[in-house]
């Protein structure tokens, strides 16, 4: 079975990094796609900055499981103590407290920049709201690309950054 496979390979990776791993849950969420969660006291050395050292852990634990399984079309998911979890709910929280704004303000708000994978989901928080008033869209290309939150009848923007300021 893969997840024994899979499970072996993860405790194996972590072990040579000298990671303690106190727990290893191994879920298949459907064919080919694969939550891993771990418990360990070390998650500050694997998650570090913005979760950036954890997606990168991600991408190469990911590289190793898919050539052991002869898999090119794995898709893994890797959490550490919870910490994804956590950041989709303070993601949801902020997108709420700015959806307050552009209600109460009847102005669009400009977050700040977020990866494709965010604004994914807060463009998703936002539909699944089915709220009439508001609607998302992101705008630019690329790095520069930035997302907002509007108000159907449109006024004012106000960029969140103070970029503009």
């Amino acid at each position: 079975m893969s997840w024994d496979v899979i499970k072996e390979i993860t405790l194996n990776f972590f072990q040579k990094l000298c990671i303690e791993i106190e727990n290893i849950e191994i879920v298949s969420e459907a064919e080919n796609i694969y939550y891993i969660k771990l418990k360990t006291p070390d998650s500050w050395l694997l998650i570090w900055y913005s979760g950036k050292t954890l997606e990168d852990i991600r991408t190469v634990l990911k590289s190793i499981i898919a050539q052991n399984l002869e898999n090119k079309h794995l898709i893994l998911h890797v959490e550490i103590n919870d910490y994804l979890s956590k950041k989709e709910d303070k993601l949801h929280d902020f997108v709420m407290k700015k959806i307050a704004i552009v209600k109460a303000w009847k102005w669009d708000v400009v977050l700040p920049f977020f990866n494709s994978y965010e604004r994914k989901k807060i463009h998703s928080y936002v539909c699944e709201l089915n709220d009439s008033e508001i609607f998302t869209k992101s705008v630019w290309d690329g790095n520069e690309r930035r997302l907002h939150i509007c108000k159907k009848s449109k006024n004012i923007t106000i960029d969140m950054d103070g970029i503009d300021i």
